[in-house]
């Protein structure tokens, strides 16, 4: 079953229910919105901080697939980071689960986007004001395209940005923010470090992106195919990866060509995205609590349960006992 809302409808049932939230710490700096029952669970989440920027939290699950129906507008530049579920753009695009994308206007956004049902949506957005993102490109606008350049010359009229991939050390940022310890002036202390460095994270990985993309030789069908091979070699063993020559030897490329491929083609080096992947699959059995949190640190390839409780910690803010228990 599918229900089409708008954004009027979406404004009014988050009316019936702007009550109390089970968000940790609440200031007079946010407004929290509960979702009615009547299309299924969870929040919105918007924190105002210092300097113009606000961070929006969304973290829900619909019974049914929801398609939205918006405007156009104009708002802020945003970077948005989805962390889980599916979302189908206006343009036909499904961001997923460890993707992020760049919006400097709701300008030609309007139009329909889908929600898809019974999954769990987390993403965390970035706003900022167009003057601070104008001052933060503005020394490398030569390495940043046309689009992400427009706010420099005043333009309103640019809509979404090709997706990327989040990073691991990004996501664990993500997870900090989701979950800060603190209250009070310290929390918004705590909050907007955290904004600035995953900011500055997005930043550096897009410029890094382009010069990438200007410098290295293009990868054939071939080649992509060769690394997607790889990733599947990677995750099929998780207890004793093979070692990047092992790995090359296997799939029939150069060492080279396969770190370029995987920082092409997923974002990050191949075992910073082999310790991603152990991560999320570690998150997920915890979060079905079959297993202890011995047995899942075994199951994603630690033989040290503290080695394995750090590395969740770094990556997701909370240590895997306290997220099982959750």
């Amino acid at each position: 079953m599918t229900g089409v809302l708008s954004t009027k409808d979406m404004d009014e049932l988050f009316e019936e229910t702007a009550i109390e939230s089970n968000q940790p710490h609440p200031s007079e700096n946010d407004i929290i919105l509960n979702y009615s029952k009547s299309i299924g669970k969870g929040y919105w989440q918007r924190t105002f901080l210092p300097d113009g920027i606000s961070i929006d939290i969304e973290n829900n699950e619909f019974l049914n697939h929801i398609i939205l129906e918006s405007p156009d507008g104009e708002g802020w530049p945003e970077i948005g980071f989805r962390l889980s579920g599916n979302r189908k753009l206006y343009t036909g695009e499904v961001m997923q689960g460890g993707q992020n994308f760049l919006c400097l206007s709701d300008v030609g956004r309007g139009g329909r986007t889908e929600w898809a049902g019974n999954q769990r949506h987390l993403k965390v957005d970035i706003n900022l004001t167009p003057e601070m993102w104008a001052m933060m490109i503005s020394q490398h606008s030569q390495y940043l395209s046309l689009h992400q350049q427009l706010p420099l010359f005043g333009a309103k009229n640019a809509p979404y940005y090709e997706l990327r991939t989040t990073t691991p050390v990004m996501q664990s940022v993500l997870y900090q923010i989701l979950n800060c310890p603190y209250r009070d002036f310290i929390r918004e202390i705590y909050l907007q470090s955290k904004t600035l460095e995953i900011v500055a994270l997005w930043l550096a990985q897009e410029l890094n992106y382009r010069q990438v993309k200007l410098s290295t030789v293009k990868l054939s069908p071939d080649d992509v195919e060769r690394i997607y091979y790889a990733r599947d070699i990677l995750i099929t063993n998780l207890l004793h990866p093979p070692t990047l020559l092992e790995l090359a030897r296997q799939v029939a490329v150069n060492e080279r060509k396969l770190k370029q491929g995987f920082r092409q083609i997923f974002g990050t080096t191949v075992f910073g995205y082999l310790h991603n992947y152990r991560m999320e699959q570690a998150k997920q059995m915890l979060a079905e609590q079959k297993l202890t949190v011995a047995q899942v640190a075994h199951a994603v390839g630690y033989s040290h349960l503290s080695h394995f409780a750090a590395a969740f910690r770094k990556k997701f803010g909370v240590n895997p006992s306290a997220y099982r228990s959750k």
